[in-house]
C-alpha cells in the first residue's frame, strides 16, 4: 500500500475549497441538464410558456375586436373589466385578482406581468403571466408543489449534503493528524518514552511538531538513562564508601572496648564512653548509607541500624516501628550532642520547646536525622553565632496534629543551588567533599526519615539571614 504523501496545511485548505467549488458547479450543471431533459420530455414547460400563450391569446382578441374566453387556453390567466372597472369575467382569485385590479388602475403590474387588450367599447382584458417553469400536465400542477421551488430546495439539500461530506472528510483528516500529535504529547507528558506512534501525521506543519516531539522523546529518554546511570554510580560510590569505613570503625570500636575493660580515671572513662557512643552513631550512619545505596526509601525496606557488636561489625535490625517517646528525654539527647557540635565550632546551641511530653516516632531514625540537621547548621555557623532547634506540635480540633522540628542558624544561608539540590545524595556544594568529613548525606537521610514518618523536609532562608531546615510529620493521639 502506497504511503500517503504529507501536504501543507495551506494546500489542504486549497484542496478543500477547490473540491467544494467543483462539486457545487457539477451539481448546478447536473440540475440544469436534468431540467433541460425534463423540458424536452414535456414533463415541465419552459419558463416563457405562459408569456407566449398570453401573447397569442391577446393577439387573437385584438384581431377579433371583442372578448372571447375560448381564445384563452388553460395556461392563460385573464380578467375582463367593464368600462367602469367592474369584473365581468375572470379565472383569477385572491392575490392574483387583487394584483390585476391594481394593474388596471395604475397601468403597472405588481408581482406578475400582463398583456393588455383594449376594446372599442371601453372594456379591457388583462392576461396575467410570469416566467416560471410549470408542470406539463395540468393535473400535476394542482397536486404537486411549485416545480421551481421544489427543484431549488432539492438542489440546496444535495449541495449542503455534499459540502457537509467534503468538510467532514477533511475535518476527520485534520482531526486524525491532531489526535496523533496529541497522543504523542500525552505519552511524553506521562513519561512513557518507549514505543508510541511518532510517524508522519500527513500534514506538513503538524509533522514538524511531531518531529520536535520525537526529538524531545529521544532527548528525554537519553537524559533519564544518563540520570539513571549517574544514580547507579552514586549508589556504587556510597556502597564502596560504607564498605571502606567499616574496617577503621571496627578497629576503633574494638580498641575502645578493650580500653573500657581497664582501670580508668573518671576523665578517661568519659572519653572512652564518648568514643563508644560516637562509634555507635557512626555505625548507624554507615547503615543509613547502605540503605540509601540499596535504594530502600520506605519504612518497610530500610532497616534500622543496631549498635556495633563487640567485634565492631554492624548488624541490621528489623524495620523500626513507631513508638511513643518521651519528648523531653529525646530532646535532651539531641541537646547534648548539639552542644558538643556547636562547642567545637565556637557557636552556641539553643533548644526551644512547647512542653509536649510524649510523641509517636521512629526514635533512632529521627534522632539521627535531627542531629544531622544540627551538625549541618553548626558547620556553616560562624564563631559567636547560634544554632537553634525548636520543637512544637500543632494540634487540630479533631485531635490530629503535626510535629514540627525547626533548625535555624546564623550562617550565610543556602545558596540557590543548595536549595534546589541540597537533599540529593552526595551533594555538598563544595569542590572537595572529604576535607571536613562532610559527605553530602545528612540532608538526604533527614529527608528520607521525614518521608518514612509521612512528612517532609523543607529548606529555606530566614528573612533576617541564616538557613532554616524544617522537618515535619503528622501525629495522631
Amino acid at each position: 500500500m502506497e504511503k500517503r504523501r504529507n501536504v501543507s496545511l495551506g494546500a489542504l485548505l486549497w484542496r478543500y475549497l477547490i473540491l467544494t467549488g467543483v462539486s457545487a458547479a457539477a451539481l448546478a450543471a447536473a440540475w440544469w441538464i436534468t431540467l433541460m431533459l425534463l423540458m424536452n420530455a414535456g414533463f415541465v414547460l419552459p419558463a416563457r410558456t405562459q408569456s407566449d400563450h398570453a401573447s397569442d391569446a391577446a393577439a387573437a382578441m385584438r384581431l377579433q375586436g371583442s372578448f372571447d374566453a375560448s381564445l384563452a387556453d388553460e395556461l392563460c390567466n385573464y380578467v375582463y373589466f367593464a368600462p367602469d372597472g367592474t369584473v365581468l369575467e375572470t379565472n383569477l382569485s385572491g392575490r392574483r385578482l387583487a394584483d390585476a385590479k391594481e394593474a388596471r388602475r395604475t397601468l403597472e403590474g405588481g408581482a406578475w406581468f400582463y398583456q393588455r387588450v383594449d376594446f372599442s367599447d371601453g372594456s379591457l382584458c388583462l392576461f396575467q403571466f410570469d416566467y416560471s417553469v410549470l408542470y406539463g400536465n395540468e393535473a400535476l400542477r394542482g397536486v404537486l408543489p411549485d416545480f421551481e421551488l421544489a427543484s431549488l430546495v432539492l438542489l440546496a439539500v444535495v449541495l449542503v449534503t455534499t459540502v457537509t461530506l467534503i468538510t467532514r472528510h477533511y475535518t476527520r483528516r485534520l482531526r486524525r493528524a491532531a489526535d496523533k500529535l496529541a497522543a504523542a504529547s500525552a505519552r511524553i507528558a506521562e513519561g512513557q518514552l518507549e514505543g508510541g506512534d511518532f510517524s508522519s501525521a500527513g500534514v506538513r506543519e503538524l509533522d514538524g511538531a511531531m518531529d520536535a516531539m520525537r526529538t524531545l522523546k529521544e532527548n528525554l529518554s537519553g537524559s533519564l538513562q544518563a540520570q539513571w546511570r549517574m544514580e547507579q554510580q552514586r549508589a556504587e560510590q556510597m556502597a564502596a564508601l560504607a564498605h571502606d569505613l567499616k574496617t577503621p570503625l571496627t578497629i576503633i570500636g574494638g580498641n575502645a572496648e578493650l580500653l573500657a575493660e581497664d582501670a580508668l580515671s573518671d576523665a578517661q572513662r568519659a572519653n572512652v564512653d564518648a568514643i563508644l557512643r560516637n562509634t555507635r552513631y557512626a555505625g548507624e550512619y554507615i547503615a543509613s548509607l547502605r540503605a540509601l545505596a540499596a535504594g530502600a526509601d520506605s519504612a518497610d525496606t530500610v532497616k534500622s541500624p543496631e549498635p556495633a557488636a563487640s567485634d565492631g561489625t554492624q548488624e541490621h535490625a528489623a524495620p523500626q516501628e513507631t513508638e511513643r517517646v518521651s519528648l523531653p528525654e529525646f530532646l535532651a539527647e539531641i541537646q547534648a550532642q548539639g552542644q558538643a557540635l556547636c562547642r567545637a565550632r565556637g557557636c552556641v546551641f539553643r533548644l526551644l520547646t512547647d512542653g509536649t511530653s510524649m510523641l509517636p516516632m521512629r526514635r533512632a531514625e529521627l534522632l539521627r536525622a535531627l542531629v544531622n540537621l544540627v551538625e549541618n547548621a553548626a558547620r556553616y555557623t560562624p564563631q559567636g553565632g547560634a544554632v537553634t532547634l525548636e520543637s512544637r506540635v500543632r494540634r487540630a480540633p479533631d485531635g490530629a496534629g503535626r510535629a514540627v522540628f525547626t533548625v535555624r542558624d546564623t550562617g550565610p544561608g543556602f545558596t540557590p543551588e543548595a536549595l534546589a539540590k541540597g537533599m540529593q545524595p552526595l551533594y555538598t556544594g563544595e569542590k572537595s567533599r572529604p576535607q571536613d568529613g562532610h559527605m553530602g548525606l545528612g540532608l538526604t537521610f533527614a529527608a528520607d526519615v521525614a518521608r518514612r514518618h509521612g512528612g517532609a523536609l523543607a529548606l529555606r532562608n530566614a528573612v533576617g539571614g541564616g538557613a532554616v531546615a524544617e522537618l515535619s510529620f503528622p501525629v495522631w493521639g
